[in-house]
């Protein structure tokens, strides 16, 4: 159930953890609340552009102000592309972890856990890679814009994880 919830709470939004916590689950000095607003870099990007894909996505369907300001409509539109398909990305990297945890009356935790790590990485990379994508296809200050935009967003995000998993949390960058 760990590895379930471990899985969830690294493929879910910034600011919402897994819960309930089992009574098998780390509590008080064990847990590390990482906050954006002190510990802007405790918030991976992985995490950082997740989160504004989501956000893109979502809703309106639109860019931020600061960002539709400064690009075309062509960027406007890939930008968006892009996030729907980061979105179809974690939809099914979320089945796959699930399908994943469920193992755990077959297979060992360790086997279950190293599944999960695997998936929750290869999902984290391609949302850098989607990063990557838009940056290098935006003019200049478009991706400036969209980036500060996303940095903006680290001060509103807030992980709640054990310790001893704060590595894990930050990995590939």
């Amino acid at each position: 159930m760990t590895a379930l919830l471990f899985a969830l709470a690294i493929l879910s939004p910034p600011g919402l953890a897994a819960s309930p916590r089992p009574a098998s689950q780390p509590t008080g000095a064990e847990m590390l609340q990482v906050d954006g607003a002190k510990n802007p870099e405790l918030i991976p990007q992985w995490s950082v552009w997740g989160y504004v894909f989501r956000l893109i996505a979502g809703g309106p369907r639109q860019l931020p102000t600061s960002v539709l300001r400064v690009v075309s409509k062509e960027e406007e539109a890939l930008v968006i592309r892009e996030a729907d398909a980061v979105q179809k990305i974690d939809a099914n990297c979320q089945a796959r972890a699930v399908k994943a945890a469920a193992l755990l009356d077959v297979e060992t935790r360790a086997a279950v856990d190293a599944r999960v790590r695997a998936i929750s990485l290869e999902c984290r990379r391609e949302t850098l890679h989607a990063r990557d994508r838009v940056l290098a296809a935006l003019n200049p200050e478009a991706a400036a814009a969209l980036t500060a935009f996303a940095e903006s967003t680290k001060a509103g995000t807030s992980i709640s994880l054990p310790r001893k998993d704060l590595a894990r949390f930050l990995e590939p960058e």
